[in-house]
């Protein structure tokens, strides 16, 4: 049955006196509160037509993290506190059915800043991918039509190397934290907006709160009735700030606002605490809101399903401006404006995580419809109209219906756009990022093996155990994962060994082992786990990599620039392996070769901010001033925000002699960190020494006179 958009306008009204005056007092109760929105939210009501269109709207994007449709307000949940999202929602149009393209933070963003499906624009995973510029993004195309861009994201996963930062002048990431808590994040987009208030502005703002482990700040105080929906609330409350600013800056009414998530949580349904593994609703059923007083109606709620890889297209629509490009998503305006019931197309949802940590399926949904397929080596078809809990399998019952939606499937795939070659969508992590997004709870194998092959439909067919059937060994590696990065050595050890004895043939488990162990400073045991990796997997480059950099923090220096410079054999782009094997031959004195790696590692990754400035620190020593000013700038372009990197700029040009150029450095850091002593006391030393000169000047002036 073809699903229908819920279009007609709520005009019940209560068959007595009383029954007007309950309902009256009821209202007034939820629009003060903001709590249970879907009450009264009207379904079909027609736009104003004496709201006139604003000629150069700005855009708004917020993507929440993490967040749940059906754990919002105006989505229907009693206990959630959300009234800056549900007065979003009064004043635009609710999706009720948006499926995201991935359970995962860079696959899902990607596809909402593209259009495309992971498939194809390649950013499949969080770890050892990245979005490549063979994608045209939405920044890229409103930058070109005179939007001023700026993006300000709270997580590792979406820091600048994914390759997301495409099209926006202001980047403003994690820098060298894992996560950013939503108050540093709106800090950041309030003062931005203040900056560039009278430019036509495009603002995408990323929370990432609703995340594992749901820790609400300490002095954010609330009813809500479990730590999820604290953090919901708390991330809200944010989304308050900046609404209440736009306002301040006249320019809420002017403002296209898009809230959108980029994947639900399982919390503990189909036997999943969190997220990745799984294209079950309760990951990829996201909430989409759009507000645009006086292009789309308020007070809507539309019923038939729609994509995140819309958002986009429908974005760029409502501007005026061209299309994307290449899209696989759809302009939602007419379902907006009621002149069509359904997009008639289908929603595709992939994940990849099984098969990158445990060698299992990859995971792919197609939902047409009420119809929902899950293309897993056991098939799955649910409808989501009479299932919305996806527990009935009716794929053995109606195997014309599975038949159906395998063959929409293939097609989708078939006919899907190619986006760059396979390399362009690999990422490789240097060891502080890796460890980030571990500590965030993300897992990753041999980023050389994880490119998607060139033709999709070469691995359509499942391959490999169904994720369903290890959904216990999947919540123990994401508990033993957790373990690793919080210092949990011992416990992590003991399941690590549960999951080799399962899995003995998946290399990242036996490396984590050998990690848990080496943190325990058992360093012999765990050296001779990667010993037997390499002999078993010789040209395995996570393998080599992660033995050489054991071998190193042992002092067993040789043996380490051995498996370092045999990783770069194996993958000369590993910029990482470039960089520690330079760190390396510094230290055995070889300053030249440290230099080439060094240049290498910048050059294969130019947004590697540490191979510059380590490079920059090998010119200082060698008293090449000029050339680390140059490398500690390469730097500062790619992290402007960061008074360290400023005055690194500052220092280099002290001891240059410029100090005219040294103090204007030093300066620009103190603006970004008024505090910030470094700079301090590089202005200082600038000024001890000009004192010192003007000294030196005066006195050789006096004794010309008096000769």
């Amino acid at each position: 049955m073809s699903a229908r958009t819920a279009r007609s306008a709520d005009n019940q009204s209560a068959s007595s006196a009383m029954g007007r005056v309950w309902v009256a007092l009821c209202l007034m109760v939820l629009i003060a509160t903001g709590i249970g929105a879907t009450f009264w939210l009207q379904q079909n009501p027609k736009p104003n037509d004496n709201i006139t269109a604003p000629a150069h709207p700005n855009v708004l994007l917020i993507t929440m993290d993490t967040t749940r449709a059906d754990h919002l307000g105006c989505y229907g949940h009693p206990d959630s506190i959300t009234p800056n999202i549900n007065q979003i929602a009064r004043e635009g149009v609710l999706f009720e059915q948006c499926v995201s393209a991935a359970p995962g933070t860079l696959a899902s963003h990607s596809s909402i800043l593209t259009g495309l499906y992971p498939y194809v624009h390649g950013a499949r995973d969080n770890v050892g991918y990245r979005l490549s510029e063979a994608n045209t993004t939405l920044a890229e195309v409103l930058k070109e039509n005179g939007f001023t861009t700026g993006a300000f994201v709270s997580a590792t996963p979406l820091h600048r190397r994914s390759g997301v930062d495409q099209g926006f002048e202001t980047f403003r990431d994690a820098d060298t934290e894992p996560m950013l808590v939503g108050s540093t994040t709106s800090d950041r987009a309030i003062g931005w907006l203040r900056q560039h208030a009278k430019e036509r502005l495009f603002a995408w703002v990323h929370f990432y709160d609703p995340h594992f482990p749901y820790e609400a700040p300490s002095d954010f105080v609330t009813s809500a009735p479990n730590p999820y929906l604290r953090e919901i609330s708390y991330m809200d409350a944010q989304i308050g700030r900046i609404i209440d600013e736009l306002k301040r800056l006249n320019l809420y009414d002017n403002t296209i606002i898009a809230l959108v998530a980029d994947h639900g949580e399982s919390l503990g349904q189909h036997e999943e605490m969190t997220h990745l593994y799984f294209v079950y609703d309760t990951t990829i059923h996201v909430p989409l809101i759009l507000r645009a007083r006086g292009i789309a109606p308020e007070n809507v709620r539309i019923k038939s399903p729609v994509r995140t890889v819309d958002l986009t297209p429908t974005l760029l629509s409502m501007l005026d401006l061209p299309p994307l490009p290449v899209s696989q998503g759809l302009d939602l305006q007419p379902l907006m404006d009621g002149s069509t019931v359904a997009l008639d197309v289908p929603a595709y949802a992939e994940t990849i995580a099984g098969k990158l940590t445990l060698g299992t399926s990859i995971l792919r949904s197609i939902r047409i419809d009420n119809w929902k397929y899950i293309h897993a080596p056991q098939a799955e078809l649910y409808d989501i109209s009479q299932d919305p809990g996806e527990l009935k399998n009716l794929a053995a019952d109606l195997p014309d219906q599975t038949r159906s939606m395998q063959e929409a499937l293939h097609s989708l795939i078939a006919e899907s756009p190619r986006i760059g070659d396979r390399e362009d969508h690999a990422a490789s992590l240097d060891a502080s990022e890796l460890a980030h997004l571990e500590s965030l709870g993300y897992v990753g194998g041999d980023q050389k093996n994880r490119i998607a092959v060139a033709n999709e439909l070469d691995i359509l067919e499942p391959n490999g155990g169904d994720p369903k059937d290890f959904a216990t060994e999947i919540s123990t590696l994401s508990d033993a994962q957790h373990s690793l990065s919080h210092g949990e050595f011992q416990r992590a050890e003991t399941m690590f060994r549960a999951l080799v004895e399962k899995f003995p043939n998946v290399v990242g488990l036996r490396e984590r082992l050998a990690r848990a162990i080496f943190s325990q400073d058992r360093y012999d045991e765990a050296i001779e786990i990667y010993a037997a990796l390499t002999v078993d997997h010789p040209n395995n480059v996570s393998v080599r990599y992660g033995y050489g950099r054991l071998l190193d923090k042992v002092g067993r220096r040789a043996e380490a620039i051995e498996q370092l410079a045999t990783t770069i054999r194996l993958d000369p782009g590993h910029a990482e392996a470039c960089h520690d094997l330079a760190m390396a031959l510094r230290e055995g004195g070889k300053v030249e070769e440290a230099i080439h790696y060094l240049k290498q590692a910048a050059s294969t990754r130019p947004s590697y901010v540490q191979a510059h400035v380590d490079l920059a620190m090998l010119y200082l020593d060698l008293e090449k001033f000029d050339n680390a000013v140059t490398s500690f700038r390469k730097a500062v372009k790619i992290s402007p925000e960061n008074p360290r990197l400023q005055a690194y700029v500052a220092f280099a040009l002290l001891k240059a002699g410029r100090y005219d150029d040294a103090t204007s450095a030093a300066r620009t850091a103190l603006s970004l960190d008024a505090n910030y002593k470094p700079a301090q006391r590089i202005l200082s030393d600038i000024k001890r020494i000009k004192a010192i000169l003007s000294k030196t000047k005066q006195g050789n002036t006096e004794e010309v006179h008096g000769t």
